[in-house]
């Protein structure tokens, strides 16, 4: 047969029991029909740790990449696949899973959608953050930037994403888009809208695929299930019947869909719970709006006739907490530092129609993914996936939460955050290990605590093995400095407050 195409989806913020037969019945029967895992565990609290994970196979405390001032050099995973005869595309709506922080590495083509801008021609927002030498881009980057758009192989849709995004920078400064119809700027459901060009993008490659020569690999991050919750009104309705409307949603006040404010509001010992049943409504409706892309996805290929010659992969890089009490005896909304269930487990599903329907419900690590993919898959599909544990056979397995000095300084601006949990979020890696029943965490403050399922108990009575892995892994993590400046340009400090991280 040779090697398959694989089409792997990762699905931003999806929790693993987000998966349901009313919410997301596509996902949800390629579940059932193919091998799925009901404990995959994510190696970290979020993005851009979590994907370096699945590019390189190595937990955090291992590659290091877990702040926003890293930028992975080679990661090795499409640049595998490539080595290995596959035409390698990836499309990405992710800030952090971008060509800005490396993630370009491998790929024969790579667009980014989370603008409103061609993705066909050059990116001048990501362009110009790989060229700058420091945080801050200086004039000449800025040059240089309409040079290469010039001069790029489709010059006509680099200079119009040029024009377009300095009218965006315009808009965000001065407000100018009422003078400029012709920029779609990031107003109300832009994480939509960028699902969709993604699945455009996608659909033509698969459309292209049968001929080809060479398989596909084509990675794809989407965002509908990130904050801001951003329905179409369609599926917020259905899931509402009427109960709410989306102005409820977009006027909500404190916005307790915001990670930073539903923490403010906990510690404040003031939630409004008929709030956190209406941003679980909303994301509900996101998974609904996510679901949608993959049966397109699908479609493409049963229409391009090479679903049997393909691989799908659908996983998500962390979920989500939509205000559940922690181990902690906290409650937390997003994937701020959390030891929250919902938060460390994620789908993992592996779809090709000569594997065996399996749901495995060992614990296992999505780190593993990694050695699925550029192994041998095609010897994995002539036995039905029975070897599954060959690659999902971690141990112990880590929910790793990375420190990001970065976070300080903002998160001293609010009124019920306390230093210790600044410190903590900011300024403190965390590991969370599993061994059976037994969790074990470990930080790099000294502190250690162990769990028999949800039960704290003394640290002595846990498995010792554990503890030292779980000790041994925090203490790879190199220190860490407080006090780091925000120095960053216009376009990112928009896209980061967008999406909650500032």
């Amino acid at each position: 047969m040779g090697n398959p195409n694989v089409l792997c989806l990762v699905l931003d913020c999806l929790r693993r029991d987000a998966v349901t037969k009313a919410d997301a019945p596509t996902i949800h029967a390629l579940a059932e029909d193919n091998l799925s895992f009901d404990a995959c565990v994510t190696p970290a609290n979020w993005s851009l740790p979590a994907h370096a994970s699945l590019f390189t196979g190595e937990w955090p405390h291992e590659h290091g990449y877990y702040h926003r001032e890293h930028h992975l050099d080679a990661p090795p995973l499409a640049a595998t696949l490539r080595a290995d005869g596959f035409d390698t595309v990836g499309v990405t709506a992710n800030i952090y899973a971008s060509s800005s922080h490396g993630f370009d590495h491998g790929f024969d083509r790579f667009y980014e959608t989370r603008r409103p801008l061609n993705p066909r021609g050059l990116n001048p927002f990501a362009h110009v953050r790989v060229i700058q030498e420091d945080r801050t881009p200086r004039l000449r980057d800025y040059v240089q930037t309409l040079v290469d758009a010039a001069t790029n192989e489709r010059p006509l849709a680099s200079l119009d994403n040029f024009a377009r995004a300095v009218a965006l920078e315009l808009d965000r400064r001065y407000e100018y888009r009422k003078h400029l119809p012709f920029v779609d700027a990031d107003t109300y459901g832009f994480l939509t809208r960028a699902s969709n060009r993604s699945t455009d993008l996608l659909v033509d490659e698969i459309e292209r695929t049968a001929d080809r020569d060479a398989p596909l690999f084509a990675f794809a991050n989407y965002m509908d299930t990130h904050y801001p919750y951003e329905p179409p009104e369609e599926h917020f309705r259905a899931v509402t019947d009427g109960r709410w409307t989306l102005d409820d949603l977009r006027t909500m006040s404190p916005n307790l869909s915001n990670a930073r404010q539903f923490r403010n509001a906990f510690f404040a010992g003031d939630i409004d719970e008929e709030a956190v049943e209406l941003v679980r409504a909303a994301y509900r409706a996101e998974v609904r709006s996510i679901d949608e892309q993959i049966g397109r996805l699908l479609r493409a290929l049963e229409d391009a006739g090479v679903r049997e010659e393909t691989v799908v992969v659908v996983t998500s890089d962390h979920g989500e907490g939509l205000g559940e009490t922690d181990l902690r005896g906290e409650r937390s909304m997003g994937h701020l530092d959390a030891l929250n269930e919902h938060l460390w487990t994620v789908p993992l599903i592996v779809a090709h129609p000569d594997l065996d329907p399996r749901t495995v419900e060992d614990r296992t690590s999505l780190r593993a993914l990694y050695d699925l993919l550029t192994g041998d898959v095609e010897s994995f599909l002539d036995v039905g996936g029975t070897t599954w544990d060959d690659y999902f056979d971690d141990d112990p397995v880590f929910f790793e939460l990375p420190a990001n000095p970065y976070h300080e300084e903002s998160m001293r601006e609010y009124d019920h955050f306390e230093d210790w949990f600044v410190e903590r979020e900011s300024l403190t890696h965390t590991v969370l290990g599993f061994d059976g029943e037994w969790k074990v965490v470990a930080d790099s403050r000294g502190g250690v605590s162990a769990y028999r399922g949800d039960d704290p108990v003394d640290v002595a009575d846990a498995p010792t093995d554990l503890r030292v892995a779980c000790e041994d892994a925090v203490a790879q993590f190199p220190a860490v400095q407080g006090g780091v400046e925000q120095d960053l340009s216009g376009d990112v400090e928009q896209q980061l407050r967008d999406l909650g991280y500032v």
